[in-house]
């Protein structure tokens, strides 16, 4: 062996062994490619969690819009139960003033409170809005002559003559337990033919 070739493959100053350029160009390309594998499977890592991420965001704003809308149905649902608690506390009111008719009496008071809070005093309420309407009310037949009008006559006495009042009250039962239209037109057409028939 020549001095050339001992110091190619001879034993470096460092102490090492000197490789030939052929096995260093092959480590070299050898640990390039590993680079390249290691920077693909990076940014596949990076694409991933990206994705990750978009999901995540959008389940979040999914479920921050379904919150949203629940908080808006319970906040309805809320007001619509206070709603029927004031007219259930104004029906008895109505009741308790003497009043016949309380769907008329409930529109009327919806009138006038007209997005006003509930008044404290509810019968004191009732009795008020009652006092211009007498239609609203029961009068008695005491109460009648006292106004002047005459007694009721004796077919109104018989025992059958409260029926087309109590089958237009069942009418409002219904009209009011469902809440359908054809039920309230029902009732509607009983109570006028039940207020010209009586």
């Amino acid at each position: 062996m020549s001095a050339e070739t001992e110091t190619q493959t001879g034993p470096s100053a460092t102490g090492g062994v000197r490789q030939e350029p052929q096995a260093l160009v092959r480590e070299s390309a050898k640990y390039r490619r590993r680079a390249q594998e290691a920077e693909r499977r990076a940014e596949a890592l990076e694409a991933e969690l990206e994705e990750v991420r978009r999901q995540r965001d959008a389940a979040d704003t999914r479920q921050t819009e379904e919150l949203g809308s629940a908080r808006r149905e319970v906040e309805d649902l809320q007001a619509r139960l206070a709603a029927i608690e004031r007219d259930r506390k104004m029906e008895q009111a109505f009741l308790a003033a003497g009043c016949v008719d309380v769907e008329a009496a409930l529109a009327l008071a919806h009138r006038r409170l007209d997005g006003q809070d509930m008044p404290e005093d509810l019968r004191a309420f009732a009795r008020g809005l009652l006092e211009g309407k007498p239609h609203l009310r029961g009068q008695s037949p005491a109460a009648d002559a006292r106004r002047g009008l005459p007694p009721p006559t004796a077919g109104a006495r018989l025992a059958g003559a409260d029926a087309p009042r109590r089958a237009v009250a069942r009418l409002a039962d219904e009209a009011r337990r469902t809440g359908n239209a054809k039920d309230v037109m029902a009732y509607m057409r009983a109570r006028r033919s039940g207020r010209s028939g009586i």
